[in-house]
């Protein structure tokens, strides 16, 4: 395990980089145990964690990370907003509309494999924030279909659980062709980053995603208290 730090607003904020497990690991398929808010120490260690796996997630530069995908086995995960990436700990549906999604969906576990799973288009979270407190979300679209595939994680289900054996195996198929596309994806994105670097800042900021760490939960007269950071800082 190496520790890194990174200067924030006038102070240091410790985070490490996760390594996934292999999609084989037992963990995966264990339901994970809730996260408890029980003392000073706890809150500790759920900043770091937050930090860590939002940091981790933008480095694999995936839709989302469980924290069973890094050997952790508590009820946490991260989901990249697009801008943003947000740590929930405990996350749960409460609600949920009659409309199925229309996505595909890939996992950090399983590369180049792409299924499409049946979703809601639209659901309502309820989590805790890095203090313990209370946050109700509602998530639509991608961002839906990546939270409801991170919960299955946490309750021990692999997306591969979730279609028929043909479906899988057709899917399976097309594994190689994908890492190879995914691969010329890579090196063609580091090029245009090359090319574009002279006017650094402002093209940086857009591919990096910030991380949103949620601080407290929401009051009719104040927004939710978050910290931000971008990664590149």
């Amino acid at each position: 395990m190496t520790q890194m730090l990174k200067y924030y607003k006038g102070q240091f904020v410790e985070y490490e980089i996760y390594k996934l497990v292999d999609f084989y690991d037992s963990i995966l398929r264990k339901p994970t145990i809730p996260f408890k808010f029980e003392s000073l120490e706890d809150n500790k260690k759920a900043h770091y964690m937050a930090f860590s796996m939002a940091e981790t997630l933008s480095e694999l530069g995936g839709l989302g990370l469980s924290a069973n995908q890094i050997g952790l086995n508590v009820s946490v995960c991260a989901i990249n907003m697009g801008n943003e990436i947000w740590t929930m700990f405990n996350p749960e549906i409460i609600e949920h509309s009659l409309i199925p999604s229309a996505y595909q969906e890939g996992c950090l576990s399983c590369p180049g494999l792409y299924l499409k799973i049946p979703r809601w288009e639209t659901i309502k979270v309820q989590f805790q924030a890095i203090n313990g407190k209370y946050v109700l979300q509602e998530f639509s679209g991608l961002t839906a279909v990546c939270v409801q595939h991170e919960l299955d994680h946490l309750n021990g289900v692999l997306f591969t659980d979730k279609v028929s054996k043909i479906k899988l195996e057709q899917a399976k198929r097309k594994v190689k062709n994908n890492l190879k596309k995914m691969k010329k994806m890579t090196v063609k994105s580091k090029e245009e980053t090359k090319e574009i670097q002279p006017s650094n800042k402002i093209v940086e900021q857009q591919q990096t995603p910030q991380i949103k760490i949620m601080e407290s939960e929401k009051k009719k007269e104040d927004d939710v208290k978050t910290f931000v950071y971008n990664t590149l800082s």
